[in-house]
């Protein structure tokens, strides 16, 4: 095969001296070929460029230099060199005379014309190509990318995301190679379109008729300043195009079809997520933790998260910016605000090249959040409870999100080897993602901090839970109330008690700090949790040295498993034990034990961080975002149907805040669409997992919706105005609130 070079010029030569600069510097790359640089010159009387034209084939830098008697446009300008090209039967380039060529640009544009007799025709990628562009812009160094050199730069750092080529409905003419079958078949570009613009889509049309194809070669450059001739002529460029384009589509009625299609197809759009890889301008990649499911309460999922987050900033390589996305109230309540290199932000924007979430994804939007922020994505799958409990599994569609999310994560992460385990089997067919097992710390220091200067005491029995069956605390609480009648018993979690020696409190509404100290003044800590991922509460108890009286479970046996030794954890399979094991444990009065190969919190923080770092190395980004895509559409489309099918969706992921809010139409709904209702409506979103367990409990354990709607309206999230509401019958909550305190003083 012999190549041919057209350079097609008019006037810049400036330009034109770099264009045939970087081609020469890089021509022997095709040596093989037998190359040759055919310049048009079409400004004769531009007495700059047929000086310096004249030069470089007299030093044999070109090949072939013709000059048009007169100008006659870029259209008929290629076609001369076309001619010559037939004449030879060789394959031909097209080269703008604003362009600059780049190491390796011939090279692997022959190579991937030789991949497949059917490509015809093969463009680099661009800073300025229409569908050829790569990365598209806006992206991280789009505020400066007015030089070759930062578009080059920008390209060089995300184009080997991309595979070798990608077919295209077109080619684009300011840098394209045209196969030699091509040349010697539709070899010439229409004249009928004047000066230029849509000739080459033309040709490429006319030749995609018979079956020949045209693709980008991803991995080759070539920088284009864009209609620099063109800006010369004295010609209305907007009606030049819009008149072609006409003309085009009246030729070739599928061609905008076509590129529409292209456009929309999971190939374009996992390219528009890589350019969020490209790095700032100081080298950096971003990072969104994504904290949008965190309220203004403390839970397990948010004391090892905010672990994390302290440690990414103080410690996270510098190569990075870290983001946490969350209202500002809440970045405030956990005190992200006053960190130095953790940026909040409210806006979730796809400026990022990773988005970490802490926790399992209970809905569809979560998800929709998520690929929206990052091309990767990492979730923390810290356990698979809302599964495996029939009456939760029950009242979600988790099996079919989870399998998305097993098959298409960028990177799960576990906090133990039960919960990866747990999670591998259930979607065995799927799985198909990088992972990050480690225990959560077990070193006990690591959890004394939390504690300060408490006051220890020996008050009461700790029953820790909350209101889910699974917990059991309720039961268990009952059990140790009515066996030991002597003891207090303290149960988080639980509706009423008839034991006089009982107390019961709502977990996730209990201030941290009366947290701490329902720990210190416990006798015994009573874990009776069928089911963890983990277990948060015993590493707390032990950094408090509480005796611990724990059913048996595989989490807790992995606990064990760090320590050499441990005293005064006592564990149980039936309930019935219980009651003795609490009188060892009060016998026992502390617990201990002698650390084997226990991490603190920076230990398991950096483990995650370099997991998750690690993944912008992966090989196969983006055709994990097409796949991804290509699933996600379907998913979207059967939760769309469901919805519109009225039925209870869960994975409903859309919904449009009204205007005008009634009062007394909150009060009517039972408990669970009464807290969907008012998070939707006067807080202008969804309500997440944490947020509606939470409200739930503080319903199931007396507190009445006026009071809650009350604090609603005075908090902070609704003060910042995330939705603009008119709220009618406030004054029923003033009602209501007053009937309610009086009830509570006359039963005192």
């Amino acid at each position: 095969m012999k190549l041919d070079l057209i350079i097609p010029v008019y006037r810049n030569v400036k330009l034109v001296e770099a264009c045939i600069t970087s081609l020469v510097k890089h021509i022997d790359e095709v040596a093989a070929y037998e190359p040759r640089i055919i310049v048009i010159n079409d400004s004769p009387d531009d007495l700059d460029v047929n000086a310096y034209l004249a030069k470089v084939k007299a030093e044999g830098l070109i090949q072939e230099l013709v000059r048009n008697p007169k100008n006659l446009g870029f259209v008929k300008s290629v076609n001369k060199g076309l001619t010559l090209s037939k004449k030879r039967q060789a394959a031909a380039i097209l080269v703008n005379s604003d362009t600059l060529t780049y190491q390796n640009t011939l090279a692997e544009m022959m190579a991937v014309l030789e991949t497949d007799p059917q490509i015809g025709f093969v463009c680099p990628r661009s800073n300025n190509a229409s569908i050829s562009t790569f990365p598209q812009a806006p992206h991280n160094m789009s505020g400066i990318a007015i030089t070759p050199e930062v578009c080059y730069k920008a390209w060089k750092s995300v184009h080997h995301h991309l595979e070798r080529y990608t077919w295209a409905p077109t080619a684009v003419g300011f840098y394209m190679l045209i196969a030699p079958d091509v040349v010697l078949n539709f070899g010439t570009l229409d004249e009928e379109f004047g000066l230029g613009y849509e000739e080459e889509n033309d040709m490429v049309m006319r030749a995609g008729k018979v079956g020949y194809r045209a693709v980008m070669a991803n991995h080759a450059f070539a920088y284009h300043a864009g209609s620099a001739s063109f800006m010369l002529h004295d010609m209305d460029l907007k009606g030049q195009q819009q008149g072609n384009l006409q003309k085009m589509s009246a030729r070739h009625p599928e061609f905008l079809p076509l590129v529409w299609a292209f456009e929309g197809s999971a190939e374009y759009r996992a390219e528009l997520k890589i350019r969020q890889l490209v790095p700032t301008v100081d080298g950096k990649l971003k990072i969104a933790l994504n904290l949008l499911t965190f309220g203004k309460h403390h839970n397990g999922t948010s004391e090892h998260m905010m672990h994390f987050v302290r440690w990414c900033d103080k410690a996270a390589p510098d190569n990075f910016e870290i983001y946490a996305i969350c209202e500002p109230s809440v970045a405030k309540f956990h005190g992200i605000d006053e960190l130095k290199r953790i940026k909040v932000r409210k806006e979730f924007e796809p400026h990022y090249a990773i988005s970490i979430f802490p926790g399992q994804p209970f809905d569809l939007h979560i998800v929709n959040v998520m690929e929206h922020l990052a091309p990767i994505n990492i979730y923390g799958m810290l356990d698979v409870i809302a599964l495996d409990c029939s009456h939760l599994r029950a009242s979600n569609d988790l099996q079919t999100l989870w399998s998305y999310i097993a098959k298409h994560a960028n990177g799960l992460f576990f906090n133990s080897e039960f919960s990866e385990l747990t999670f591998r089997n259930r979607f065995e067919r799927e799985f198909n993602t990088s992972i990050y097992t480690k225990l959560l710390p077990t070193q006990v220091s690591a959890y004394v901090p939390r504690f300060g200067d408490v006051e220890k005491g020996r008050e009461h029995v700790l029953v820790m839970g909350n209101h889910f069956p699974h917990k059991a605390s309720e039961p268990v609480g009952a059990v140790i109330a009515k066996e030991m009648p002597s003891l207090s018993v303290v149960t988080l979690g639980g509706s009423t008690s008839t034991s006089r020696n009982a107390r019961i409190m709502q977990s996730g509404v209990i201030p941290e700090d009366e947290m701490n100290d329902l720990f210190a003044r416990a006798s015994v800590v009573v874990l009776p949790s069928y089911y963890e991922g983990f277990g948060l509460s015993l590493l707390n108890a032990l950094a408090l040295g509480k005796p611990i009286v724990a059913r048996d479970i595989p989490p807790t046996r992995e606990i064990l498993s760090t320590y050499k030794d441990v005293k005064g954890v006592f564990l149980f399979r039936d309930n019935r034990e219980i009651p003795t094991l609490i009188k060892e444990a009060i016998s026992a009065e502390t617990s201990s034990v002698v650390e084997k190969d226990s991490i603190d919190w920076d230990q398991w923080s950096k483990g995650l961080f370099d997991f998750c770092a690690n993944l912008v190395n992966q090989t196969d980004i983006h055709r994990r975002i097409v796949e991804r895509t290509l699933d996600g559409d379907i998913l979207r489309r059967f939760a769309q149907m469901r919805q519109q099918d009225s039925q209870p969706n869960p994975m409903a992921n859309t919904f449009i805040a009204p205007t005008e809010v009634h009062i007394d139409h909150l009060l009517s709904l039972e408990h669970e669409p009464f807290v969907r209702g008012f998070y939707e409506q006067l807080l202008g979103r969804r309500v997440d997992p944490a947020g509606l367990e939470h409200h739930l409990a503080l319903l199931n354990g007396g507190t009445s919706k006026a009071e809650i709607l009350h604090s609603i309206l005075e908090s902070e999230e609704f003060l910042e105005n995330r939705t603009s509401v008119s709220v009618v019958g406030r004054q029923l909550l003033r009602k209501q609130r007053r009937s309610w305190f009086s009830k509570l003083t006359k039963a005192d």
